[in-house]
């Protein structure tokens, strides 16, 4: 049975995630709705595949940037939460853990994803939407850190 994250987690992370740097005066969920869509676009995939999922919360959560602040990490940390309540554990190093960040930011500003990212958390129709984010998952930006979560992130 897969254990799927909740809204509050999800908050829960990125609070965390702005304590964490000395950032907490920036938390903020400013789009509730757009979690909640977030959510449902990875509850919502014909899959069984745990690391396609994780990508999903990881995806659709930099895509539709609901908190003011720790997007990125949010996004991130609650991938590798799911595979965690899934019974994966990290199998890295934490610099190899920050190594991916700086990738997925460079990646992003050499391709103009933030335009993308607002482009898609734009559209009103939610199965358009929900299609552009599933593009991203096959992705080169996708691909990549499904490729990173996978080589780290072992079943126990």
């Amino acid at each position: 049975m897969i254990i799927y994250l909740t809204d509050e987690e999800i908050i829960e992370i990125n609070r965390l995630a702005l304590e964490s740097q000395g950032e907490l005066e920036d938390f903020h969920l400013r789009r509730y709705d757009d979690l909640l869509f977030g959510i449902n676009f990875v509850e919502k995939q014909d899959t069984d595949d745990y690391f396609n999922l994780a990508l999903s919360y990881c995806i659709s959560l930099i895509v539709l940037h609901p908190f003011q602040n720790g997007n990125h990490r949010t996004s991130l940390y609650c991938a590798e939460r799911f595979l965690i309540k899934n019974g994966f554990s990290y199998q890295g190093d934490p610099n190899i853990h920050l190594n991916l960040q700086k990738w997925r930011i460079e990646y992003e500003e050499k391709n103009e994803m933030e335009r993308e990212f607002f482009r898609i958390t734009s559209l009103e129709n939610e199965n358009i939407r929900s299609s552009e984010i599933n593009e991203l998952l096959k992705s080169q930006y996708g691909s990549t850190i499904r490729e990173w979560l996978e080589k780290y992130y072992k079943k126990n």
